[in-house]
């Protein structure tokens, strides 16, 4: 029998592993990190890491406010040292969360996507704002084609 676990239960159980040293493979869940990262599409393989070598760009597992998050390293503030500040954001996102080194959990790597597949990724979710945002316009909550309803 299949047994399903919250992704909290989960995700606690795989930071026991990293803090082991392990390092595990796992389906991005969420859009925060569209579209280099599909919701349960791609999958990132997450990495134990010393606090020394995090980057600008690094991709990074951790602890924000209650939950993990998977964001991007965009500005780090003290030369990387442990009581510094990393600040974090995810691509499709406008907000920014401020962490401590102790909040990380490890350094996500993936395969790298071609430009032209990041191309049609962004051409999609492109398409997909506009249409909802005619949706909200024309206030419809469903579409007629060929005297179908599709919601």
């Amino acid at each position: 029998m299949k047994k399903i676990i919250p992704n909290i239960e989960a995700l606690k159980i795989i930071e026991e592993g990293i803090k082991a040293g392990s390092s595990v493979r796992i389906t991005v869940r969420g859009s925060s990190m569209s579209p280099l990262l599909l919701d349960g599409i791609d999958i990132v393989t997450l990495q134990p890491f010393i606090h020394e070598d995090l980057k600008i760009g690094d991709i990074i597992l951790f602890h924000y406010r209650g939950a993990f998050v998977l964001h991007r390293i965009i500005e780090i503030q003290g030369n990387n040292s442990l009581d510094g500040k990393i600040i974090t954001k995810g691509d499709a996102l406008e907000q920014k969360e401020e962490i401590g080194y102790s909040d990380v959990v490890a350094v996500a790597e993936f395969t790298k996507i071609g430009l032209m597949k990041l191309s049609v990724r962004r051409g999609r979710i492109l398409i997909s704002r506009i249409i909802t945002q005619i949706k909200k316009h024309l206030n419809l909550n469903y579409i007629t084609v060929n005297n179908e309803t599709y919601t």
